[in-house]
């Protein structure tokens, strides 16, 4: 493994608290995928196995919600950038796709399968360990601001949450 790899592996919110040498079994783990600007990675609904770190780039967290009475339409929840995550879902339990995720520019995406990480969980419990509860953490951040984002109290201005005026 390369030193700038292990470098961006260093930044990884989930990865926060593993050595360079699990930081480099779990880097073993990964493949690299590339996906150009305003690609769809996955839709809510999809089954999916694979977790997701953002190498470089950005992509769009939407759902389908109810914009109007009797009528669907996406609604951004949430806009991840390197060193997050995305798809941890399925290492707790999987289950279909909660939301769609869509580059927004170009990406370089570091994807884990869930059978490689129980196989690496299996050989190294401490990086399972790790791993599991800065995921946790994550998950609660990313739904308290999804529940603050629908019940109005934060709305999207360009590509960045910002808090309503409370006039």
């Amino acid at each position: 493994m390369n030193e700038k790899l292990l470098e961006s592996l260093r930044q990884v919110h989930i990865l926060s608290g593993l050595s360079d040498q699990e930081l480099v079994q779990f880097g073993r783990c990964c493949k690299v995928r590339q996906v150009a600007a305003d690609q769809v990675i996955f839709q809510e609904g999809d089954e999916g196995d694979e977790l997701f770190i953002i190498h470089e780039g950005c992509v769009r967290i939407s759902i389908n919600a109810l914009v109007a009475e009797n009528t669907m339409a996406p609604t951004t929840i949430n806009m991840l950038y390197a060193g997050q995550s995305f798809g941890e879902m399925v290492l707790m339990g999987g289950a279909n796709r909660s939301a769609t995720v869509t580059s927004v520019e170009p990406c370089f995406l570091l994807v884990i399968q869930e059978y490689d990480f129980a196989n690496l969980c299996e050989a190294n419990p401490r990086i399972g360990y790790c791993v599991m509860r800065n995921l946790a953490a994550d998950l609660v951040y990313k739904l308290r601001s999804s529940n603050l984002l629908l019940r109005g109290n934060i709305r999207w201005r360009g590509d960045e949450l910002s808090r309503r005026s409370k006039q």
